[in-house]
């Protein structure tokens, strides 16, 4: 179980079977309420050439800490989780809120950044506010999390979701939500010059594909992937589909 210090608490990470040394490295960061293993299949395809490195956000999977009610925080993490690895230079991925991270990463550590990929995200993630509500006081439906799978997506997937959905603390999520709620970075796509890849699927309910084609025609050297038959766990309902994308994308950089 691969683990790295950041600021006295332990952050777990799953770096797959790559080998050491592997010049182009990629971190990839997952969404409100889940861990590493929603990259599980990506890890696994890119280890074969690159050095992947899917971190469990503090408060989340193995992680130790507290979960944080800010993007800017999570992104000073994920900061200090590349230093202690010794990356200097990198693609940094991330999913939902965590493409949220991955946009406040590239406009305050750009200079970091050899790539960009965007998941199932937005600049702006606005969440209903009697959803929040309901997050707050502890709240939680199946059918809430049954909506972020394409109707199209493998009934084993989406139960396993759900369980995984209702077995999260409250708190974690509330915390994720409320740093979602509050992240806005619309009128600072401009600033992003790094190469970039923006993947949707085109029944996501949670972050539309309005929201991921702002994104491609805002960020200069965007490339926009829109998927059918996918919601909002593009990296688990089409695996193949998103490993061939990120994979082409990193070979073109």
């Amino acid at each position: 179980m691969p683990t790295v210090n950041v600021s006295g608490v332990n952050i777990f990470y799953d770096p797959g079977e790559s080998e050491p040394g592997r010049e182009q490295k990629i971190v990839l960061v997952h969404g409100a309420g889940g861990n590493s293993s929603r990259w599980r299949h990506q890890v696994k395809a890119l280890a074969g050439d690159y050095s992947p490195f899917a971190l469990d956000l503090p408060g989340h999977g193995l992680s130790g800490g507290q979960p944080c009610d800010q993007v800017f925080l999570y992104r000073e993490w994920v900061k200090q989780f590349a230093d202690s690895l010794g990356l200097k230079k990198f693609v940094l991925a991330g999913h939902s809120m965590g493409g949220a991270i991955a946009l406040d990463f590239a406009l305050t550590y750009q200079s970091c950044l050899t790539g960009l990929i965007l998941v199932s995200t937005g600049a702006k993630l606005k969440v209903d506010p009697a959803r929040l509500e309901s997050y707050r006081n502890g709240e939680f439906r199946a059918e809430w999390a049954r909506m972020s799978y394409s109707p199209a997506a493998p009934p084993e997937l989406v139960e396993k979701g759900v369980e995984e959905a209702m077995a999260l603390d409250p708190a974690v999520r509330y915390a994720d939500f409320l740093a979602c709620d509050r992240f806005d970075v619309m009128s600072r796509l401009g600033d992003i010059v790094t190469p970039t890849l923006v993947i949707c699927g085109l029944d996501d309910l949670a972050t539309p594909v309005n929201y991921s084609r702002y994104l491609a025609e805002n960020i200069a050297a965007a490339k926009l992937l829109l998927l059918p038959g996918t919601a909002h766990m593009a990296m688990l309902e089409q695996p193949q589909a998103v490993n061939e994308a990120i994979c082409n994308f990193l070979r073109a950089l």
